[in-house]
């Protein structure tokens, strides 16, 4: 019995050493984001190409209204036919604005998709860059972890990385 007990303990014992042997470090993603130089002149394009967006469906908009406006105006002289006609032609520019409107939302959430799944793509690269250089075994990020030291944080290398 006495040889079962420390076969199990040296057993467990060499169960738990790889576990400690590991090298872990942990990189703030979040901190990465906000701090990237990247991440500024894509937010910028981002900006630039809503505000692009949001002139054209001004412009478009205006399109509506001076259509509406007219049927204010002209409805009461107009016969039913004419008044049929500015009808129809004010709910095709207004759907033409909403479908406008869906696809300029689309191509924006589209892009920003894509320039996050690019920048997260150099996040890992680089991550996995200096992991190998510092001799990590693995990296965590830290908004999943309650606890780690700072030693561990290669943030910062990260950041500096993204940024050259």
């Amino acid at each position: 019995m006495t040889k079962f007990k420390i076969f199990a303990a040296l057993f467990v014992l060499l169960m738990i050493t790889p576990v400690y042997a590991e090298k872990i470090a942990f990189v703030d993603v979040k901190k990465v984001w906000s701090e990237s130089k990247e991440v500024e002149k894509e937010r910028k394009k981002v900006e630039a190409l809503l505000k692009k967006s949001q002139e054209e469906l001004k412009a478009k908009e205006a399109e509506v209204i001076k259509i509406q406006e007219k049927i204010k105006r002209e409805a009461k002289m107009a016969t039913e036919e004419a008044q049929a006609m500015m009808l129809e032609e004010y709910q095709k520019k207004a759907l033409e604005l909403q479908k406008m409107a869906g696809q300029k939302e689309k191509e924006l959430a589209e892009k920003d998709a894509a320039a996050q799944e690019e920048f997260l793509a150099k996040v890992r690269k680089i991550v996995m860059k200096i992991a190998i250089q510092k001799g990590y075994d693995m990296v965590i990020p830290a908004e999943q972890t309650l606890y780690y030291n700072d030693k561990f944080d290669i943030t910062k290398a990260v950041i500096a990385e993204i940024n050259k």
